[in-house]
C-alpha cells in the first residue's frame, strides 16, 4: 500500500491506528522487533503528514496496536503473564511489611470523589495536596491509599495527552498502581529481580527516583518499574544488581526527590523490556483497554489478592 493511499484511509475513514493492522499486515513484519516495525511504518508514510505522529509514537505500543488490528495477539506473551498474575493473587502482599493486610486501606478516586487532591499535586500544590489527602485518610480512618490501576483521570487533560495513535481520543486512564503512604515508606521486593534501570529523573511532575527490575515467571519475563521513590533509593543500586525476594530495597520518596507529587509508589508491570523505561508511558487511551491489559497488565491481583 503507497503512503498516500494510507494517508487517504485515514483522512476520509478517520481510522485510527489499530484499524490499520489489517490494511498494513502485508507490509510490515508485525513478528518484528517494535523498533523496525516502527522503522517500516516511518518509510511507509515518509513525506506524508503522518510522518511527524508517526515519529512520536511509542515503539512498542504501536506494534501492539497494529498487532491487534490484524487480529494477533497483541504482545506476545502477554496472555501467559495474565495467567500467572491469577495464579499468583496475593503472593506480594508483604510489598510493604509486614504486609498491606495489616494496613487499612482505602481506595483514592482521583478522577471522581477526590480529584481535588491530584489537582493540587498536578499543580504542585504542596501543602494544599497534603492537607486534602491527610483530611481524607484521617475521616476514611486509612493508612494505605490505593489509585487503581486504568483509573480515568482527569488531571490528565492538557493537549500533551492527546493520542498520537488515534487523535478522537486523550491518555487519561492509569497504568499503574498508585500506593500512598507516608515519605520514607519502606518497599519488600517480592519477587527476586535483576536491577535494568537506576536512575533519577528529577523533573517536576516526572518519577523522582526510578527503579526498572527483570523478573523470570514460567518459561517467560516481565519488567516492573518503580515510579516516585527517594534519590538514595536509585542510587543504592545498579544495573545488572541481583535482588532477592525479601530484600527492603526502596523507599518511597518525599516531594522534593519524587517529582513533587504526594509520597506514593507507582508499580507498573511491562510484559515487553524497553530500551528505555522512562519512555514507557503511565497514562494511555482508555479506548485500548485490551492492549494495555497484555501490555502493562494490573498488580493489584498480585498485591491484594
Amino acid at each position: 500500500m503507497k503512503p498516500d493511499a494510507i494517508e487517504t484511509l485515514l483522512r476520509e475513514r478517520d481510522m485510527s491506528l489499530p484499524a490499520l493492522g489489517p490494511l498494513l499486515a502485508g507490509e510490515i513484519d508485525l513478528s518484528a522487533p517494535a523498533n523496525d516495525v516502527r522503522a517500516r511504518l516511518a518509510d511507509l508514510t515518509k513525506g506524508t503528514s503522518l510522518q511527524a505522529r508517526v515519529a512520536r509514537m511509542d515503539p512498542v505500543v504501536a506494534r501492539a496496536l497494529l498487532r491487534q488490528g490484524a487480529g494477533l495477539e497483541p504482545v506476545p506473551g502477554g496472555a501467559a503473564l495474565r495467567q500467572w498474575i491469577a495464579a499468583n493473587a496475593g503472593e506480594w502482599h508483604g510489598i510493604i511489611a509486614p504486609s498491606v493486610r495489616d494496613m487499612p486501606s482505602v481506595e483514592l478516586e482521583l478522577g471522581g470523589s477526590v480529584s481535588d487532591i491530584a489537582a493540587a499535586s498536578a499543580a504542585q500544590d504542596r501543602k494544599t495536596a497534603q492537607r486534602l489527602y491527610d483530611a481524607y485518610m484521617a475521616r476514611e480512618g486509612a493508612r494505605l491509599g490505593i489509585g487503581t490501576w486504568h483509573e480515568y483521570r482527569t488531571v490528565y487533560s492538557t493537549d500533551n495527552y492527546i493520542s498520537v495513535f488515534d487523535p478522537a481520543v486523550r491518555r487519561d486512564h492509569h497504568l499503574g498502581l498508585d500506593l500512598f503512604a507516608d515519605a520514607g515508606t519502606q518497599l519488600v521486593l517480592p519477587l527476586d529481580g535483576v536491577v535494568v534501570e537506576a536512575r533519577i529523573v528529577d523533573v517536576r511532575l516526572d518519577y523522582g527516583g526510578v527503579l526498572v527490575l527483570e523478573h523470570a515467571f514460567d518459561d517467560g519475563k516481565f519488567w516492573s518499574l518503580w515510579g516516585h521513590l527517594s534519590f538514595a533509593s536509585a542510587r543504592r543500586w545498579k544495573p545488572g544488581d541481583r535482588i532477592a525476594a525479601g530484600t527492603a530495597f526502596c523507599e518511597m520518596g518525599d516531594f522534593e526527590e519524587n517529582g513533587w507529587w504526594l509520597p506514593h509508589l507507582h508499580l507498573q508491570l511491562s510484559a515487553e523490556k524497553y530500551p528505555d523505561f522512562t519512555m514507557m508511558p503511565g497514562v494511555g487511551e482508555g479506548a485500548f483497554l485490551d492492549i494495555w491489559g497484555d501490555l502493562f497488565p494490573d498488580p493489584t491481583p498480585l498485591i491484594f489478592g
